[in-house]
């Protein structure tokens, strides 16, 4: 049984996200950027998964507003920024 339900698991694991074509990011906080090294400049908390969707050829929405009807989305990403005082 245990077995069956990590094959399960794993199935999905490696199914679903190819299957989710329209993503939508809700960037909470836009206000909310920092320097990285990598980029070489100033992202916010919603660039390296905007990069890692792009490159698998994903389309998606960016905003700060959370829409009232989340169901033209197959995936929503929250990013609720760093916490700070």
């Amino acid at each position: 049984m245990v077995r069956i339900l990590l094959y399960a698991c794993t199935l999905m694991f490696f199914t679903l996200p190819l299957q989710a074509e329209h993503v939508y990011i809700w960037n909470f906080d836009d206000e909310d950027i920092f320097y990285c090294e990598e980029f070489g400049g100033i992202i916010d908390c919603s660039y390296w998964i905007e990069q890692t969707l792009a490159y698998h050829g994903h389309t998606f929405e960016t905003d700060t507003l959370l829409p009232t009807d989340l169901s033209a989305f197959d995936v929503v990403f929250v990013t609720t920024g760093w916490f700070r005082c």
